[in-house]
């Protein structure tokens, strides 16, 4: 199955996603309970969007724009 299909893109204007966690997001993923959040979250919204995506078979990412703000992409697979 490959992950070429549809995407559905959600973007914001704020000061996007903090380096630290990006760095997290490409590498092991996002963690339960670890936000980049400087005001200490506690957030599962990431982890728990991340599995349900592999469960799909879809690919998810995380980036930042060029012009600021954080952009997430669903990629679902073609089959």
């Amino acid at each position: 199955m490959e992950v070429d299909g549809p995407a559905v893109r959600v973007r914001d204007h704020g000061p996007g996603f903090p380096a630290d966690l990006l760095a997290v997001l490409h590498t092991s993923g996002p963690q339960r309970f670890r936000t980049g959040s400087r005001t200490g979250g506690t957030g599962l919204g990431l982890t728990i969007a991340t599995g349900q995506a592999r469960l799909l078979g879809a690919r998810l990412t995380f980036r930042n724009r060029p012009e600021g703000g954080a952009e997430t992409e669903l990629r679902l697979p073609t089959d």
